[in-house]
C-alpha cells in the first residue's frame, strides 16, 4: 500500500467543508475534520466563497458530493456495527478517520484498530495531543507500512482476536492498490477473522480504470488522481462484483451504486436535484461466507 497522506489531507479537507456547507441536505457529518487542517486550510473552509471556489472550481465534478455521501454511508454502518453488538472493527487506511472520537458515547465495548502508515498515523495522533482532545480506551492505533510489515502479526501485537467477528472499513482505497495487493487483503480477512465478518469498501469502477471516459467526473478525477503521483490501478466492473466477491471468499449483501447515492443523498422530494455525484465509484457491503459462515449459524 502506498503512502497516503496527499488523499488523506485532500479528503480530511473535502469532510471539514462539507461540515459547513450552507445547505442542510449536503452538510457532512464530520465535525472534527478541521481539527487537523492547517491554519491555511482552515480559512479556507470558513470563508464562504473561498470554499465555494474549491468545491465548484479546484476539485473535480461530483467528488465533493461523493465524500459527503461516502462519509455518511460509512458512519451509517460504523453505528449499525455498534448496534449489532460487534466487538472488533479495523479502519484500514485510517488516514484523518474520526469515528471512533466522534461516536465514542455509543460504543460500549468495541475495540477500534486505526490501521495506516506512520507518515499519516503520527502527525494525526500529534494533533490530537496538541488539541487535548481525549482518546477513547477502546481506540487501538497500528501504525504500519503495508509494504514491509505483517498485517495480521501488527494487528495481533496490538490485541487484535482473530476468532472474533470484525467489520472492516476500507474507505478510499483500494483502486490505489494492485489487484495482487487487494487479493491479499480479502485473504488476510478470510484467514484471520471471526465467522459472519463483513466488510464496506468502495472501489472505481473497471471503465475507469480502462480510461473510457463515459461518466460523469471521469475523466477530470483521474486526471488529478494521476497528477498526485498516486494513479489508480484496480477496479472492479459492477456486473462482476459478486462473482468477483464469491471467488474470493465473500457473499455481497448490498452493492451502493452512484445512481443510488444519487437518489438517496442528492434528489429531492419532487424527484428534482440538488446536486450531482461524481459517478465513477461504487460501495460493496460483503459477508464472510462458507464455513465461517456456517460456523456462525
Amino acid at each position: 500500500m502506498k503512502n497516503k497522506t496527499s488523499t488523506a489531507g485532500f479528503t480530511c479537507f473535502t469532510r471539514a467543508c462539507a461540515s459547513v456547507d450552507e445547505d442542510v441536505r449536503l452538510r457532512g457529518t464530520d465535525d472534527l475534520a478541521a481539527v487537523f487542517l492547517p491554519g491555511f486550510a482552515r480559512i479556507i473552509m470558513k470563508t464562504p466563497f473561498l470554499r465555494r471556489y474549491f468545491m465548484h472550481h479546484i476539485a473535480p465534478p461530483g467528488i465533493y458530493e461523493y465524500v459527503i455521501i461516502r462519509t455518511k454511508i460509512f458512519d451509517r454502518y460504523f453505528l449499525m456495527g455498534l448496534l449489532d453488538g460487534i466487538k472488533q472493527i479495523v479502519i484500514l487506511g485510517a488516514g484523518m478517520d474520526s469515528r471512533a472520537l466522534r461516536f465514542a458515547h455509543r460504543n460500549d465495548g468495541t475495540r477500534i484498530f486505526e490501521v495506516d502508515h506512520p507518515d499519516v498515523q503520527n502527525p494525526k495522533r500529534d494533533i490530537l495531543q496538541r488539541k487535548k482532545i481525549a482518546l477513547p480506551s477502546e481506540l487501538v492505533f497500528v501504525g504500519m507500512d503495508f509494504n514491509t510489515q505483517d498485517l495480521f502479526e501488527e494487528l495481533t501485537i496490538n490485541g487484535y482476536d482473530p476468532e472474533r467477528r470484525t467489520l472492516f472499513l476500507w474507505e478510499g482505497l483500494c483502486m490505489y492498490l494492485q489487484p495482487e495487493s487487494v487479493d491479499r487483503m480479502f485473504a488476510f480477512i478470510q484467514n484471520h477473522s471471526g465467522a459472519g465478518s463483513e466488510i464496506l469498501f468502495d472501489f472505481v469502477r473497471g471503465s475507469v480504470i480502462r480510461k473510457e471516459h463515459t461518466l460523469y467526473g471521469e475523466e477530470q478525477i483521474y486526471r488529478t488522481v494521476e497528477n498526485t503521483g498516486e494513479g489508480w490501478t484496480f477496479g472492479i466492473d459492477e456486473i462482476n462484483l459478486r462473482s468477483y466477491l464469491s471467488d474470493r471468499g465473500f457473499y455481497l449483501i448490498r452493492h451502493i451504486t452512484s445512481e443510488e447515492m444519487q437518489r438517496e443523498f442528492l434528489t429531492a422530494e419532487d424527484g428534482s436535484a440538488f446536486g450531482r455525484i461524481n459517478a465513477t465509484h461504487h460501495i460493496a457491503h460483503a459477508r464472510l461466507q462458507g464455513m465461517r459462515d456456517s460456523e456462525e449459524k
